[in-house]
């Protein structure tokens, strides 16, 4: 491999983890789907952990959503509010902890530390 395909790889990949600046979730999806065909398998790889990694806090807030709308109809409403605040406290914490994660993966990618 020479010197400009890993540059582009390393920059592909940083952009993807990047994204959550821009585009989270679509940036590597379409990252993931494109470069099936190529020869690249870091960008596949990397790509695909861009995007569940940013992806995972939208999953986990339909699942607190879906928690709390069940407990409303079990009639847990005493309970109700407690339970949405640590399942968004939670949430929360999950966010920042990914945020946090793509970018340092991004700022590693960039330095070729893969």
């Amino acid at each position: 491999m020479d010197n400009n395909t890993s540059l582009t790889t390393r920059i592909v990949n940083a952009l993807s983890y990047f994204s959550i600046f821009f585009l989270p979730v679509i940036f590597p999806l379409i990252v993931w789907i494109v470069a099936r065909a190529s020869e690249e398998p870091s960008i596949t790889a990397n790509a695909r952990k861009a995007f569940w990694s940013q992806i995972f806090p939208l999953i986990y807030g339909i699942f607190a959503i879906l928690v709390l709308s069940l407990s409303v109809f079990q009639d847990f409403t005493a309970h109700g509010g407690a339970l949405f605040g640590i399942l968004l406290t939670f949430a929360l914490l999950i966010a920042l902890l990914l945020f946090i994660y793509n970018v340092a993966m991004g700022v590693k990618m960039l330095l070729g530390r893969e």
